[in-house]
């Protein structure tokens, strides 16, 4: 199941700034960091493909608000790992945000994740 590999959301506010969540992409080895209003409402994802857009416009010493992809791709947090895959496959993304039994945004799941918790299965049927 997704929940058993997804990895606890870092939050952020959007007003913060490119640098900080910079920061906190590369400490915490996200690739995604889950966004959200002062009314804790989520708003969306600031990824490292928003944080490249940024940079490549020279705008570092801005906040994330105007790059927050605010329509990412969801998976509920009781799928199976092997829908996961599915859904990033045919979406074309590497990380899905993961949705609690409240259908509310908590974690984060990424292709990686995914390929370590297949990869048994996959030897397994291969035989190795």
């Amino acid at each position: 199941m997704v929940k058993e590999i997804a990895r606890s959301g870092v939050w952020v506010l959007p007003s913060t700034s490119i640098k900080e969540a910079a920061r906190k992409i590369s400490e915490g080895n996200n690739i995604a960091l889950l966004v959200k209003t002062t009314d804790d409402e989520f708003m969306g994802v600031f990824s490292y493909v928003q944080l490249s857009e940024a940079v490549a416009q020279g705008d570092v010493e801005a906040s994330i608000e105007q790059y927050v992809d605010t329509e990412p791709t969801f998976v509920m947090y009781d799928a199976d790992v092997v829908d996961a895959l599915r859904l990033m496959k045919k979406f074309e993304t590497p990380y899905l945000v993961v949705l609690n039994e409240d259908e509310e945004p908590y974690a984060v799941v990424m292709a990686i994740d995914v390929i370590k918790a297949i990869t048994p299965i996959i030897e397994n049927l291969l035989g190795e």
